[in-house]
């Protein structure tokens, strides 16, 4: 008898968080569209305490003296702290700097890109201010 109360607790628990967490994926996507200093699209994912990345364009100074333009996406989520969020976020190659702040109708931030090429060539941007409202 114990030991069904032991697992049926365990399962309401289980059912429970991931409830919870269906909850917190499901809260309402705003999309927030602008462009960068470059003049490039950026497009931000706010949901309230998070932010995520999805899509921008930027162009780097390679040390060879060429240019490269790179479609960065594919970001994780992003914690927002008393209205500010700062994160890096590492892939095979790249890095990626930014950080700024959420308003109610606005996000003002900066990043940075840094990349490495197949050659070995290093390649990065310097800080690109965006700002970017909902759409």
């Amino acid at each position: 008898m114990r030991l069904r109360l032991f697992f049926g607790a365990v399962l309401v628990c289980a059912l429970v968080s991931v409830n919870g967490a269906t909850a917190a994926d499901a809260a309402p996507k705003r999309v927030f569209k602008g462009k960068t200093a470059q003049k490039r699209n950026i497009r931000l994912d706010v949901r309230p305490g998070s932010i995520k990345v999805i899509r921008f364009k930027a162009r780097l100074a390679c040390r060879d003296g060429t240019t490269l333009i790179v479609d960065e996406s594919g970001f994780v989520r992003t914690p927002i702290r008393r209205g500010r969020f700062r994160d890096v976020q590492v892939g095979r190659t790249d890095e990626v700097f930014f950080r700024g702040t959420v308003k109610r109708r606005v996000v003002r931030g900066r990043l940075r890109v840094k990349d490495k090429l197949r050659n070995g060539v290093r390649c990065r941007s310097r800080w690109i201010r965006f700002t970017v409202r909902p759409r």
